[in-house]
């Protein structure tokens, strides 16, 4: 059975949740021995294709041109816009009317089944492809949640899902009331994302430095809905004693959408004069499993989301997480267990709650078991999951 997984890159390059998500699922699809193959798409200044091959798995890298018309227009939506969400929309609009050059080389590819995993970037592509092709779509994105908010949005949005044979959500939040529904999690690589003794948690403390500190990781793309902003403010609304004591790390900070959003995030964080805050980037998952197994608590401030694999992988590492209750990470993240959940959008509510961790340290740690937990989250287990709605769809 020939797979093609299709999405849109946000940046060029970068590896994010989704990226990672397709990724492990083809492996071990590989290993079932399907022939998955691996389609993604963004706009550039020309028509281009890359053709990587990469542990045995295809990948496409198409390249769209954007026109000169089209960058303007994008431009200055981003201009207007104070975050670069209008700029966000305007290009999901613009992707849907250049189709042409995707379905060449879908055809080309010719596969059994289409697994699609962005949304409203590719409507009217799925529609056309559903025509000839078995089409299962995953849904990660909070997009669909801010359809779902008025009953006109949300009619409009039923016509948008009606064409695929199967959906797949890894949450209750994301998965809409229709029969051919499924939820599956999404899951973390457990051989990398695993828990640490002590002496092998200090050693990594030392390797950063941050001995004696409580530290932070927020592993989050700097974008408006994933609330970072409120993190920020809530940082700068600690207490000076407290603010001595902990270290913010942050990755996957590094991306070329939202600037004005980052500009204002960061703005906000260079305030913070007595928090020592460490950037580092995107980085590879094996870089971020060390950065996790280094930190004590994760900060998952989204105002909207779906399953986060972030907070699934902090959790496989047996890291509590502070977040919002948005979403599917109530499903995940239970309060005073594995983590501790405040309202979205409330910096107050995040700094009450730093505060009261960090007060009462190490005494308000949470220790947990996860051995079940990265049983249930293993990638193996869910790909299956996966392969068996293709065969019954």
């Amino acid at each position: 059975m020939k797979v093609l997984h299709i999405y849109r890159e946000k940046n060029k390059g970068d590896i994010g949740g989704v990226e990672n998500h397709i990724q492990y699922v083809a492996a071990e699809q590989l290993k079932l021995g399907l022939i998955p193959s691996i389609l993604s798409f963004s706009l550039d200044t020309k028509d281009s294709i890359t053709i990587e091959n990469k542990n045995g798995i295809k990948w496409f890298h198409l390249t769209l041109y954007q026109g000169r018309i089209t960058k303007l227009l994008l431009q200055g939506s981003n201009f207007f816009s104070r975050t670069g969400f209008i700029t966000a929309v305007f290009e999901r609009i613009f992707q849907n009317y250049i189709i042409k050059q995707k379905i060449k080389v879908i055809n080309q590819i010719e596969p059994d089944i289409i697994h699609q995993h962005d949304y409203l970037s590719s409507i009217r592509l799925s529609i056309k492809l559903s025509k000839k092709h078995k089409i299962i779509f995953t849904n990660h994105y909070g997009e669909y949640l801010f359809l779902k908010k008025t009953k006109l949005t949300n009619y409009i949005q039923r016509s948008f899902l009606n064409h695929f044979d199967a959906i797949i959500a890894s949450s209750k939040e994301l998965l809409p009331a229709m029969n051919n529904c499924h939820q599956i999690y999404n899951g973390v690589d457990i051989s990398i994302f695993r828990e640490v003794s002590d002496e092998e948690k200090s050693q990594l403390k030392s390797k950063l430095k941050i001995e004696g500190k409580i530290a932070l990781i927020c592993a989050r793309r700097w974008a408006p809905t994933k609330g970072i902003i409120h993190l920020a403010t809530a940082i700068n609304l600690l207490d000076e004693k407290i603010q001595k004591k902990i270290v913010l790390l942050f990755a996957g900070n590094e991306s070329d959408d939202f600037q004005k959003y980052k500009l204002k995030v960061q703005c906000e964080l260079d305030k913070s004069s007595n928090v020592d805050i460490r950037y580092f980037g995107n980085i590879t998952h094996d870089k971020l499993s060390e950065l996790i197994n280094a930190s004590d608590i994760g900060v998952i401030p989204s105002l909207m989301e779906g399953l986060s694999l972030f907070s699934v992988e902090l959790i496989s590492c047996g890291i509590p997480v502070l977040a919002t209750n948005v979403g599917g990470i109530p499903e995940i993240v239970q309060n005073n267990k594995n983590g501790w959940l405040v309202p979205p959008g409330n910096a107050l509510k995040i700094a009450e709650e730093i505060m009261k961790i960090v007060q009462n340290w190490p005494d308000s740690n949470l220790k947990f078991e996860t051995a079940e937990f990265r049983r249930l989250y293993s990638w193996g287990g869910i790909t299956q999951q996966i392969v068996n709605i293709y065969n019954t769809n």
